[in-house]
Parts: C-alpha cells; structure tokens; sequence
C-alpha cells in the first residue's frame, strides 16, 4: 500500500470532514466501547439535524440531543442509568417535541443494518412483531417502518424491513493500522453489520499499530481499511465505558453524570466543563485528573490476560509485498541475517 491510502488524522479533522449538517449518524458499538471521543468533537462542531440511528445509547444519544445535533433517532434501546423517576434528555426532548423518535426492536434494528451492508433492499424479520405496537405505531419512518410481502417459497406472509445507509458511522476500537483496517475484541454486539452498512466510517481507536501486526490476527478485524475514511488515535477513546484489554467501566464518572444532569439546566453546565470548554480528548483526561486525580482512572485500568496463540499455518516460503510469512521477517531483515550469518534455512 502506498503513502496515499494513509486515512491517519485528528478527530477534528474526521468530523469536520465527514459529518455533514442532516446525516443520518450511527455510533456503531453496541452500549460498549462507546465512541465518547468523536462524539464529543461532533457537539463541539455544533453539528445539527443528525439522524441517530443506534441499535441502543446510553449517555451518547442524550448528549448529542442536549448538544441540539440530533432532530430524529432510530432506535430500539435508551438507557435510564437512574429509574424511572430520573428524566433524562431523551425525556425532556420528546416532551418538548424538539425531537421525533421511530422505535424498533433490536433485532429489526439490525437487520435493516445488516440489509444495507449486504446491498439488499430489505430483509425479513419475525412475524411475531406484527403483535406489538412496534409494528403499530409509526413516526418519522411511516409506512416503511415495516411490509408485509408474500413468500415467494412458501407463498405465507412475510413481515420484511428496509435497509439503512446510515450516511457516516462513528466507532471505536482496540487497534487499527493507518490504513484503516480496525481491530476489536470484547463484545461485539451490532459493531459489524452496524459499521458495514455505512457509507462513511470515522474509526477511532487506542493505538494504531503496523500493518503487519494487523496481518498477524486478520481474524480480529471487524472492518476492513477500504471501507474506513479516517483513522484517529485517541486513548480513553471510549472513556467512561469500558474497553476490553484496555480499561473497565467507570462507573464513579457515570455516576457523577446522572447525578449532575437531572435537569436541562444542569445538563448544559456540565456539558459546557466536559465538552465545550474542552479542546480535545487530551484535554477531557487533563481536566479529569485536575477534578478526580488519577486513581479513579488507574483503578480502571485492566490487568494483563492474553489469549492463546494460535497456528496460523503459513507453509510455503514465498515473499508477498516484500514479506516472508514463513520466517516473519521483511526482505531486508531476512538479506541482513545472510550476510551475517550465512545462508538461512527456510
């Protein structure tokens, strides 16, 4: 690959590039591994009329909606991370009407995401959700929302979604090269099928690590690099949420969250001193460690747990962009041992 597919830049520079005033935005990781970091960036960026179209949010999708980005939103799950007496912006801005919501179920949910990444039109769901007021009662999708169409096999009624093209996804992994093929472990939820169907994709990411680490596990990669517009490094990208291999939940921060946003006033305080007020992600975890120290985020930190190894089988001896997998070694690491040592036995 040559310098030209280098997708390496800041989460600035992605949002601002990629996120469009009225796209259609799926944070694709399924209430796990959240992508805090671009989310923060795109209420900085005062990006306005979004579509969220999420399997499920917690904080992410109450604070794009306090940060006025989000007019519509897609979804079959909202966190209430205080019961039922604590009203969140969700709440408040169904309440006002400032915001118009389609509800789905999960599984309908990713099957309109997993119909949009396999080029279809639609796909067929279980018939049991023609019993429930998800099938009923529709909004912002109207008579899309579902179809019943006649099994060409069986020539039984079938109840089929539409595909969703979200306009840009936003995710966040463990590793990526800057070519953009990410990495992920942990919980994979909807990440796949949510970030295939998007026709942008800004990844952020812990490391960014060399392409021939990434060849080492390719079973690891969730999304290949040409279907990725930008690469962005950014530790505690998913902070407060956890991140398998990296750092567990922080369950004080979201703590301190709910408890500080229990109304719209308070909401936009503490929105102002963790995100307006703050440059960049750099900046989020300068200011955390003022606040809080840095023990809250030490004890999140994971201990060391590695997988097995595996045998990935490389055989033959051959050279493909000037790499041997048989011995592991680029061509002028292996011409540097002969000449030093003789010629080797591959």
């Amino acid at each position: 690959m040559n310098s030209e597919n280098n997708k390496v830049m800041t989460i600035k520079e992605a949002v601002s590039k990629f996120v469009k005033d009225g796209d259609m935005l799926n944070p694709c990781n399924f209430v796990y591994a959240i992508p805090f970091a671009i989310v923060h960036e795109i209420i900085r960026q005062r990006k306005k009329n979004l579509t969220l179209a999420s399997n499920a949010f917690i904080e992410e999708g109450d604070l794009l909606i306090g940060g006025e980005c989000v007019s519509k939103i897609i979804t079959a799950y909202s966190h209430r991370g205080g019961g039922r007496r604590y009203k969140n912006e969700l709440d408040r801005a169904l309440r006002a009407k400032t915001v118009e919501i389609e509800d789905y179920s999960n599984f309908t949910m990713v099957s309109m995401f997993k119909a949009g990444a396999l080029g279809y039109t639609y796909m067929p769901v279980m018939n049991a959700i023609k019993e429930t007021d998800i099938f009923r009662i529709r909004t912002i999708m109207g008579e899309n929302k579902f179809k019943i169409i006649k099994c060409p096999f069986t020539g039984k009624e079938s109840v089929v979604v539409p595909a969703l093209n979200p306009d840009v996804g936003i995710l966040h992994v463990q590793r990526a090269d800057k070519y953009g093929n990410a990495q992920f472990w942990g919980s994979l939820g909807t990440l796949k099928w949510g970030a295939l169907s998007c026709k942008k994709l800004i990844v952020s990411c812990e490391e960014i690590v060399d392409h021939e680490k990434i060849k080492r596990s390719p079973f690891l990669t969730v999304v290949p690099g040409f279907r990725v517009n930008a690469v962005c490094e950014e530790p505690w990208g998913a902070h407060p949420s956890e991140l398998a291999g990296y750092y567990d939940v922080d369950n004080g921060f979201r703590a301190f969250y709910f408890a500080q946003t229990l109304s719209k006033l308070a909401n936009q305080k503490w929105m102002q001193e963790w995100i307006y007020d703050r440059k960049d992600r750099k900046d989020y975890l300068d200011h955390y460690i003022e606040r809080f120290s840095k023990k809250p985020l030490e004890r999140c930190k994971v201990n060391e747990y590695l997988s097995d190894q595996i045998n990935m089988g490389y055989k033959k001896k051959y050279w493909q962009n000037d790499f041997c997998h048989k011995i592991a070694q680029t061509r002028e690491e292996y011409l540097e041992k002969v000449e030093k040592y003789g010629e080797l036995e591959l």
